[in-house]
């Protein structure tokens, strides 16, 4: 497992960058691995799978009689020694796991054996700790863990009396790991104070120049208030980064003297393998986290897909349970006894029914009508809600961004929603603690998608509502939008408050069939004895900029006082891939035509109260002569073409509609 490791991570990723010419053989005495330094020296030709032998004419008989110590070798007709070190395993039972080869210079390395000596077992040294490190990262999935032993490797190698991690997270703010084995510190908590005021400064220079600070007790000096803090004479201050994100910052320290080369080298590698540990568990992390919500979007999906099929049987059943009740009304004599069962059919039928539909909304979730929905209105809406009902003992907090992007869709639909989150807030803290409703606009672009797997992207509205309640159980936040599914504990005793049995408002698997009509997504995070986040992203309203339109792409303009053949012309365009904006005035249509909405057509119904369908298209004519209009009237004696002429009225509709035809005359304007 270590071989596999080291050969696929190490070397890469922290013996590069070294000056000196290395290499790296496994236990055949292979070659696979050598940095740039090394191959500049040797040579061209191939190396990566030849034998150390054949590599530096060495004769099989002296390598093997040589392979349980460093030895040195001549390379021939090179200016150049090779020194070979077995890298042996701390117990030196186990099979030798390979060989640290270097090339040194003849001139360089000299006479001074005992300081070849010295280089070559701190090498090999450093070699050994590195290998356990990386297979330490390889397996640990914690990061205290894993950062406890880097940072203690680093003190220990760099020779420091202690040393410290700050760590960043995704806010920008920080914390402190300490590695202080001697008690030097002895106020942790003021330290950790002092050293984050002083590094907001230290952060931005290492962000710009992206190297090792080494930090002097000097006043010119940029890291002196840092080194006066830890009271130390010398620090060196590592940044981790990871694809230019700066994760992490180690921070070594010695009271007197100075670091060298190799130790400042020794403590910029194992930042180089903090940083990658940082990324990997976040990268962990989040693909469990993404695992859950795939599984549970697929789950939901199942249960969509069921609910909906008996949900749609059984209506059947209803409307015939519906029918055969008005015939018993006819035909059976009415008694005090027979009207009380008969009511009590027809009650349990509309409770039944009332279920139906909601099985129906989560199976087949599609918004009644689609119309332009300010959420800052909403969230406003509910504030005074919550602060006219909701127990004093319950602190509100609104933090909602002003100019929140509009959405297309349900207003009233998006209103109950939000509305139940808190209130399942408010019953989740016991009538006492602090709800907090948040509301922001999000952009999802290529660099933070992968914070939000299950989204597109675009531009969102996300609203939050938060609690500092009791929390949900793990196993329950896996079913918590199924159909029917509560936490609530539900009194069946006879006295029992009304309070207290709780189940009023929508079910949260309403709930997501609503947001998802939308073409939205609500998740949900929870701790025990922490309190429950809801959060929900719908898409902010943009038409299409320099593409052409399609005609799922296509916005209508709906005005008509008559709702209910409103809402059925209304779901007729829906159903063939037309965007719908119903109005019941001839002045809410000039209010949408002047919000900047791009409509492709409009249909003006001639009676209407206020101001009638030819004095609305005279008002819209002196803001877009060009719109398509289509007057709709149930009056035989207007005079058609006429008014068609006066108007720039594009082509009259006759009530009642059919629809066949209501569907060829827009297909021919837009």
């Amino acid at each position: 497992m270590s071989d596999k490791i080291i050969s696929k991570y190490g070397p890469e990723i922290l013996l590069g960058i070294q000056n000196a010419s290395v290499a790296i053989a496994n236990a055949d005495q292979k070659i696979v691995w050598y940095n740039k330094s090394f191959k500049k020296k040797f040579g061209t030709g191939r190396l990566k799978g030849i034998k150390l032998s054949k590599v530096f004419s060495i004769p099989e008989k002296l390598f093997l009689t040589n392979t349980q110590k460093t030895f040195l070798h001549p390379i021939p007709g090179s200016n150049h020694n090779v020194y070979i070190t077995p890298v042996v395993s701390k117990d030196r039972v186990s099979k030798q796991p390979g060989y640290f080869i270097e090339l040194v210079s003849k001139t360089e390395r000299g006479s001074d054996l005992a300081f070849n000596a010295h280089v070559v077992d701190r090498n090999i040294t450093f070699l050994n700790e590195l290998k356990e490190l990386l297979v330490l990262v390889a397996k640990e999935s914690s990061l205290n863990k894993i950062s406890l032993q880097i940072i203690s490797k680093c003190a220990e190698l760099s020779k420091s009396v202690f040393g410290l991690i700050v760590y960043r997270d995704d806010i920008d703010k920080d914390d402190i790991l300490f590695h202080d084995p001697d008690e030097l510190i002895k106020n942790k908590s003021e330290t950790a104070k002092a050293v984050l005021s002083d590094f907001a400064f230290i952060n931005k220079w290492l962000e710009l120049h992206k190297k090792v600070l080494l930090a002097l007790n000097q006043k010119k000096n940029i890291g002196f208030n840092l080194t006066n803090t830890l009271k130390c004479e010398t620090l060196i201050v590592s940044p981790c980064f990871f694809e230019e994100q700066l994760l992490a910052t180690i921070i070594v320290g010695r009271t007197t003297g100075t670091f060298s080369t190799f130790e400042i080298n020794i403590v910029n590698q194992l930042s180089v393998l903090l940083s990658f540990a940082i990324s990997n568990l976040k990268t962990r992390d989040l693909n469990a986290a993404l695992e859950s919500r795939l599984l549970q979007a697929q789950k939901l999906e199942i249960i969509g897909k069921l609910s909906s099929g008996i949900a749609h049987d059984f209506g059947n059943l209803l409307t015939s349970i519906f029918g055969s009740v008005k015939l018993l009304r006819k035909r059976v004599s009415v008694t005090d006894d027979t009207k009380k069962l008969i009511d009590n059919i027809e009650n349990c039928s509309i409770r039944a029914r009332d279920l139906t539909k909601g099985l129906l909304s989560f199976g087949k979730p599609t918004p009644k009508r689609k119309e332009l929905v300010k959420p800052n209105t909403i969230v406003s809406d509910i504030s005074k809600v919550i602060t006219q009902t909701f127990p004093s003992t319950i602190t509100f907090i609104n933090n909602t961004a002003d100019q929140l992007h509009d959405i297309l869709g349900n207003s009233i639909e998006i209103y109950q929603v939000l509305l139940n989150l808190c209130v399942n807030a408010k019953e989740a803290m016991g009538g006492k603690g602090t709800l907090t409703l948040s509301a922001n606009n999000l952009v999802i672009n290529e660099k933070n998608i992968i914070n939000y797997p299950l989204l597109k992207v675009g531009n969102y509205v996300c609203i939050s509502v938060k609690d500092d309640g009791e929390g949900i159980k793990e196993d329950d936040l896996q079913k918590i939008f199924d159909p029917y599914f509560s936490t609530k504990s539900k009194n069946t005793e006879p006295n029992a408050d009304t309070e207290s049995n709780s189940g009023s408002g929508l079910g949260l698997y309403v709930t997501y069939g609503i947001i998802k009509a939308h073409n939205g997504l609500i998740e949900v995070t929870s701790k025990i004895n922490a309190g429950t986040q809801f959060d929900v992203y719908i898409p902010a309203f943009e038409l299409p900029k320099d593409k052409k339109q399609m005609p799922a792409d296509k916005i209508i303009l709906l005005v008509d006082d008559e709702e209910m053949l409103s809402d059925l012309l209304a779901e007729l365009l829906e159903s063939n891939n037309y965007n719908v904006i119903k109005v019941s005035s001839g002045r809410e249509a000039l209010k949408v035509l002047t919000e900047e909405i791009k409509v492709d057509l409009a249909i003006i119904d001639y009676n209407m109260p206020d101001m009638n369908g030819l004095e609305t298209i005279k008002e819209i004519r002196k803001l877009d002569s060009n719109l398509p209009i289509l007057l709709s009237s149930g009056t035989p004696e207007l005079n058609i073409d006429s008014e068609l002429d006066n108007y720039n009225i594009t082509s009259c509709v006759q009530k009642p509609y059919e629809f066949e035809t209501m569907l060829a005359t827009i297909q021919k304007f837009i």
